[in-house]
């Protein structure tokens, strides 16, 4: 089937970038000629670039990471042309070019600075008539009621034929404004076999504990302690701090995989770091707040490792790797989450184009 993909895969976000990726990988293993639509929203691009060199990541090496995560884009996913800037552009794409669309993952359906609401997230440039119209692993986030919108998202969220939600919160959201339970499925990383591709040693160092975030002084205090307890050194993945031995900034997601899959410890409180060191069976220290764990609590219990979930850093000291090491039997839990996510993939986009008619 002629299969498009509607994400945020233009973002300098190891996360977004890696979960466009395995949706069209997993999509392609089907048999399916899978397009991301390029569409690139001024407003997020002007966003983007003020993280990257105005805000508290600001780096001049961000040059060199956009760089690669364009090549990136450019040598592993097919895009359906040049940029759309504006949304009017993608009713160009409302010829029948498509059997079948997703929109996600990732929080396309979230309304924020960056972001406002976006009707284009909703394919209200396609025909229902055309093409089948879904949504995979899509998300509003805690930050956005999509009933607040009701009067457009309700006519949007209509118009599709099957929708698969990231988590309960949306889909609460989109069962009151449907009247239809939405699937609740997984984080696209989890349908690609990550482990079976190559990937870049980008240190070689010795032994070393791989941070994935911006901690304050106090956290990034007991870090350190703890990496020394242990006689690792502090690698910043895609981050910088000053109880790093080394930065590595200006990288791409194949740099970035190969950084969490060779470290001895992760340390994270991001949701893809969180993932990928699970992918990767690597020892995890995740402090995260319980405001911002509806995207890990659920996915965590069913491996049976919200005991590696923490508020803050204040813990770590406290333990030894094995203490933060797992079997990565315990992954098993999520088995049946992934299979069902994978069975409305397959019920969507089909390998035989008339059974999805």
């Amino acid at each position: 089937m002629r299969t498009g993909i509607i994400t945020f895969h233009n973002t300098p976000n190891f996360g977004a970038t890696l979960q466009c990726y395995a949706l069209s990988r997993y999509l392609e293993s089907l048999g399916h000629d899978v397009e991301i639509i390029n569409y690139m929203p001024v407003q997020a691009l002007k966003m983007y670039g003020k993280s990257q060199f105005l805000g508290r990541r600001r780096s001049a090496r961000n040059v060199g990471k956009i760089w690669r995560f364009r090549n990136y884009v450019h040598s592993n996913l097919k895009l359906s042309g040049p940029p759309v800037f504006d949304p009017k552009g993608l009713k160009l794409l409302d010829d029948g070019r498509y059997d079948v669309v997703f929109t996600g993952s990732d929080e396309v359906w979230k309304v924020d600075e960056i972001r406002p609401l976006d009707g284009s997230y909703y394919f209200d440039f396609l025909s229902p008539e055309k093409t089948r119209l879904c949504s995979f692993a899509a998300s509003a986030s805690t930050v956005t009621n999509l009933r607040d919108y009701s009067e457009k998202t309700g006519p949007w969220l209509n118009r599709f034929h099957d929708i698969a939600v990231r988590d309960p919160h949306t889909g609460e959201a989109v069962q009151d404004l449907t009247g239809k339970e939405p699937t609740l499925v997984c984080d696209p990383t989890f349908l690609w076999d990550f482990a079976a591709e190559e990937h870049p040693k980008p240190y070689t160092g010795g032994p070393y504990l791989a941070l994935y975030g911006w901690p304050n002084a106090q956290h990034s205090a007991e870090i350190r302690k703890f990496a020394d307890r242990h006689n690792l050194k502090v690698v910043g993945v895609g981050a910088r701090n000053k109880i790093c031995d080394e930065e590595f900034v200006a990288i791409g997601p194949q740099e970035w995989l190969g950084l969490i899959r060779n470290s001895s410890v992760v340390v994270t409180d991001f949701f893809h770091g969180i993932i990928f060191s699970l992918l990767f069976n690597r020892p995890l220290y995740a402090y995260v707040a319980p405001k911002k764990r509806m995207k890990l609590e659920r996915m965590m219990a069913l491996a049976g490792l919200t005991h590696l979930l923490h508020d803050t850093t204040a813990e770590i000291d406290n333990y030894s790797l094995e203490d933060l090491s797992y079997s990565p039997e315990t992954l098993k839990g999520m088995d049946p989450l992934i299979t069902g996510s994978k069975e409305f993939l397959m019920r969507n986009a089909p390998a035989d184009r008339e059974a999805a008619a």
